[in-house]
């Protein structure tokens, strides 16, 4: 069961749909936009960082692995052509064995013990330069003292880590690398680079950059930029159409309420007039006869409700209620009565039902005859060949229930709430003898909510439709309409 009741949510939504602010709407979507691209910046800014620093962290790989390479080479290679500590001219020329030596590493020192005997122990709080492991400290720094094999001067190891780099790189990602070098202080490098290692040959620092980073970096995201530049496209396009669609509706809702406002002031001349015919006919004393009396009330109320219909249309606004103490119950069975005619005229079977007494409410005669005329109206045009109309009124704590049930070709559940919509229609594709302009539900919606009361709807379709009204029974529903006391004309209480 799906139902439109007074409260906040209706309210907004039917205020917001009839003042649509365009330029409101535009800047939204503007704004949305902007937002938008601001997340993905951010979005892509984060990437970008993290791809900087993927990069930063592949480069102190390579550059620790190189350099190790490099580092063991030299040791193994001095290693092997190093003489013993004493006589090593002529350990050399009588071919005397190698010395080798035995390192006992410890918390705080390293010493060497050779085959000679000779002992050596360096404290690891003197090294010239920090190394990540004392060992190879000290066999650096051993290396770097000992001159009398070679040059240590023309042993360039940022050249030797890029020939190692070169060699290892079998797919050219390493191609534009560089090995650069600078003295022990502050040095600003605008490169990506890696973490610095320490050439103990030529005392410097050396690290590994990248000078291309930045186009590297940037194929990297392309996915993720084209990705960001494709959604923004796609929701301004959207949000484009929106635009388009909400102007050409608005011009729409302009040429239909002019068009509307023109009819319905054209209709008033012929209204006035059918009005003092009536009233003319009534006065001659021409129609004598009881019959004639009925048939003339019944076109003095009907054209008084049309009268009404089509001053609310004008003024595009809700109905205006004059509250008084009101018995539906004679309402509804006025109104029956006045429709005895066209349920004649199509064969109609309709029943009256009631359960309890006192269907009395704080309400307006004329406009509840209007809700009335329009739910049994409806039944009847929306019935089959055999129209059967079942009303019931139920008066049960504190509330007015009226149920009005037919047998016609019913409602989809996917229109209960837009057909109390203002000039909405159900589409019908199988039928088109049945006259309408989709304003009566939502007429009698509103009055519903005026007299603060809620309307439901029951229906499938092909099964006939149940509508449903509840509305607060007098003495329950005069505290709730007191604050519209201009509208009341009567304070007299139902016992």
């Amino acid at each position: 069961m799906k139902g439109l009741s007074k409260g906040f949510w209706p309210t907004f939504v039917n205020t917001m749909r009839n003042h649509i602010d365009i330029s409101f709407a535009r800047f939204l979507m503007i704004f949305s936009l902007m937002l938008l691209g601001v997340l993905e910046y951010l979005w892509l800014r984060n990437e970008y960082n993290n791809s900087y620093r993927d990069m930063e962290e592949k480069l102190s790989h390579v550059m620790f692995s190189s350099m190790r390479d490099v580092e063991d080479s030299l040791i193994f290679s001095k290693l092997s052509v190093l003489p013993t500590h004493q006589n090593s001219v002529h350990s050399n020329m009588t071919g005397d064995p190698m010395r080798f030596d035995v390192i006992v590493d410890t918390e705080d020192s390293v010493m060497t013990i050779d085959n000679c005997g000779f002992e050596r122990r360096i404290d690891k709080s003197e090294f010239k330069f920090k190394s990540r492991h004392p060992v190879r400290g000290m066999l650096l720094q051993e290396l770097m003292a000992d001159s009398t094999s070679q040059d240590t001067s023309l042993i360039n190891i940022g050249s030797m880590v890029m020939s190692q780099i070169r060699l290892a790189d079998s797919t050219g990602e390493y191609a534009g690398y560089k090995v650069i070098s600078w003295q022990s202080g502050d040095t600003v490098i605008r490169e990506v680079m890696s973490r610095p290692q320490y050439d103990v040959l030529a005392d410097k620092k050396i690290a590994l950059i990248n000078p291309n980073y930045k186009a590297d970096i940037f194929g990297d995201l392309l996915p993720h930029m084209s990705f960001a530049l494709f959604m923004w496209i796609m929701v301004g396009a959207a949000f484009y159409y929106i635009w388009k669609n909400l102007r050409q509706q608005i011009q729409l809702n302009a040429l239909r309420d002019e068009f509307v406002g023109n009819i319905t002031h054209e209709l008033k001349t012929p209204i006035t007039t059918v009005g003092v015919a009536l009233e003319s006919l009534n006065i001659s004393g021409d129609l004598q006869s009881a019959h004639s009396r009925k048939y003339l009330e019944i076109c003095r109320s009907e054209l008084n409700r049309l009268s009404m219909l089509v001053e609310r249309i004008l003024h595009s606004r809700s109905p205006q209620l004059h509250y008084e103490q009101l018995d539906v119950k004679l309402v509804l069975e006025e109104v029956m009565e006045h429709m005895k005619v066209q349920f004649d005229k199509k064969h109609a079977d309709v029943s009256f039902q009631q359960q309890g007494e006192g269907f009395v409410i704080n309400g307006d005669k004329a406009h509840m005859s209007g809700v009335f005329y329009n739910l049994l109206d409806n039944a009847l045009k929306y019935s089959t060949d055999h129209p059967v109309i079942k009303v019931q009124l139920t008066r049960n704590n504190g509330t007015v229930r009226f149920d009005i049930a037919d047998n016609g070709i019913g409602i989809d559940p996917d229109y209960h709430e837009k057909i109390f919509e203002k000039l909405y229609r159900v589409p019908q594709q199988n039928r088109h003898d049945v006259k309408g302009h989709g304003l009566g539900l939502s007429y009698v919606a509103d009055v519903v909510r005026q007299h603060h009361g809620k309307i439901d709807l029951v229906s499938e379709r092909g099964k006939g439709a149940t509508f449903t009204m509840t509305i607060p029974a007098w003495k329950d529903s005069v505290n709730v309409t007191s604050r519209v006391s201009e509208g009341l004309t009567s304070n007299t209480h139902l016992n």
